[in-house]
C-alpha cells in the first residue's frame, strides 16, 4: 500500500480512453482478433553489413477476423503488440519471438 496511489474502475478508465480516443478520429472495433499481419519488403539500401538481409519485412496494418469483419485491413504505420497473454502467439504470426510464457505463479 502506498498513500498516493491511485484506484481506478477498470471498465470506467476503459470507456474513458476509448471515448477520448474516438474524439480524436479512432475507430474501436469489438468482439474481433487479429488474424494476421500485414508487411511489405523493402530493399535495404542504409545498411551494407554483411548479416542484414537484402530484403526487410516492414509491418504495414492487422488483419481482422470475426463479427462481420474478416480480411478487413486496418492500415498502420506502427502496429503496437498488446494482446497480452497472447502477445507471443501474435508475434509469430509475424515472424517475432517473445519470449512470454503463461503462469500462474511465478513464486
Amino acid at each position: 500500500y502506498v498513500e498516493d496511489d491511485g484506484r481506478v474502475n477498470p471498465y470506467d478508465a476503459t470507456m474513458a480512453l476509448a471515448k477520448g480516443a474516438k474524439m480524436y478520429g479512432a475507430k474501436i472495433y469489438e468482439n474481433v482478433s487479429v488474424s494476421s499481419i500485414s508487411k511489405s519488403y523493402y530493399k535495404n539500401t542504409e545498411r551494407k553489413e554483411k548479416n542484414i538481409k537484402e530484403s526487410v519485412p516492414r509491418v504495414t496494418g492487422v488483419i481482422l477476423e470475426g463479427s462481420g469483419h474478416d480480411g478487413h485491413e486496418i492500415e498502420a504505420n506502427i502496429v503496437v503488440n498488446c494482446a497480452g497473454m497472447w502477445a507471443r502467439q501474435l508475434g509469430e504470426k509475424c515472424g517475432v519471438n517473445i519470449p512470454n510464457q503463461a503462469a500462474e505463479h511465478y513464486y
